[in-house]
């Protein structure tokens, strides 16, 4: 089959390897879509953006590492009886499985699994001679992993599914109740999501703000409140006169707290939380007075199962609406074209670039 292999840093190819035949407790999924996420682009540059975010710290990165964690598509063989009974069904993937038995699996913090197995990051895998991952023709996924798409939602659509999990993981433990009021800093594919996911939430206004002309442009498609132009304007004086002095309830940082510019604390109200996504070696300065008025900060990693349940529903419902954000598609054989949009995305109007291994 063909597959988008890492080699080393800014080296990947598209090479024939083996069918990864699925064990006793997967199913082999032929792949439809997947989706170029902007943790593939950190890879590409030699960054492991799972252990900075999971297990903080940095890790090398394996050079047999088949790429790819957004993916979906049809289940076309069972390595077991278990999953017999969805074959021919098509499938969204949960890309990352874990142990299981340690303490953060146990108390229900498994996202958080040190011993995590991850499709397409090459975590856990242990001597072989490539890991799995979505570009590729085919992927084993286990059965337990593998999430029945309503027809509503198409296999590229779904490749959406893997950013809104974060946005709805990110939005559920921050607490955002109905009536409250929200800044998203950055507004790439996980900000565009959390934007919907705030607003299916409850949230009376969503505000974002970045520098990319198409990313604003694509929020105000998707019926953002207010599109700021960071690159030119004082976001914190801007949501200052939109909440009269007030500032917002909630900041989801997609881009991280050390962007001096963007004043970070000055746009939360009283009692407000800044929700960082994003693992970074950058030092963020800000002083203790800055948090005063029980002003918090918290942080959100990764997703969990009924995360990705939860998006399937607002996919289904309407409630989020994937079209806009799909801007590029490619061939496996244009991985490479594909790579390069997303690494120039405002140049292209790039926002989530889909490889569709199987057209």
């Amino acid at each position: 089959m063909k597959a988008v292999v890492y080699k080393k840093p800014q080296t990947i190819v598209v090479e024939d390897v083996p069918i990864l035949q699925p064990d006793a407790d997967q199913v082999l999924v032929n792949v439809m879509a997947c989706g170029v996420c902007g943790s593939d682009i950190r890879y590409y540059y030699g960054e492991n953006p799972w252990a900075l975010h999971t297990l903080g710290r940095a890790e090398a990165n394996r050079s047999d590492m088949i790429l790819g964690h957004e993916f979906a598509g049809v289940v076309s063989a069972a390595g077991g009886a278990a999953g017999s009974g969805i074959i021919g069904k098509r499938v969204i993937a949960i890309a990352y499985n874990t142990c299981g038995v340690c303490e953060l699996c146990i108390t229900g913090r498994y996202h958080l699994c040190r011993e995590t197995r991850h499709i397409g990051h090459g975590a856990g895998w242990g001597d072989i001679a490539y890991t799995p991952g979505g570009m590729a023709e085919f992927c084993p996924v286990w059965r337990t992993h593998a999430l029945e798409l309503p027809d509503s939602v198409s296999f590229e659509d779904a490749v959406l599914l893997d950013p809104l999990s974060v946005a709805v993981h990110a939005v559920r433990l921050s607490g955002v109740k109905p009536m409250d009021t929200c800044l998203v800093l950055g507004a790439g594919a996980v900000g565009q999501c959390i934007i919907q996911t705030a607003r299916a939430f409850g949230a009376r206004r969503v505000c974002c703000a970045d520098i990319s002309e198409t990313a604003l442009r694509i929020a105000e498609t998707i019926g953002v409140d207010m599109a700021i132009d960071s690159s030119g304007g004082d976001v914190a004086e801007i949501i200052k006169r939109a909440t009269n002095g007030k500032g917002v309830d909630f900041v989801f940082d997609t881009v991280g707290l050390a962007d001096a510019r963007l004043r970070p604390f000055t746009t939360l109200s009283p009692g407000g939380c800044w929700v960082n996504l994003v693992a970074a070696d950058d030092t963020a300065v800000y002083s203790q007075m800055d948090l005063s008025s029980e002003r918090r900060i918290m942080c959100s990693a990764n997703s969990q199962y009924d995360d990705y349940l939860i998006g399937i529903k607002l996919m289904e419902s309407g409630k989020f609406n994937a079209k806009p954000l799909i801007t590029h598609r490619f061939g496996i054989d244009d991985a490479q074209k594909a790579f390069d949009v997303m690494m120039d995305k405002e140049r292209h109007g790039a926002m989530k670039v889909v490889i569709l291994p199987n057209s």
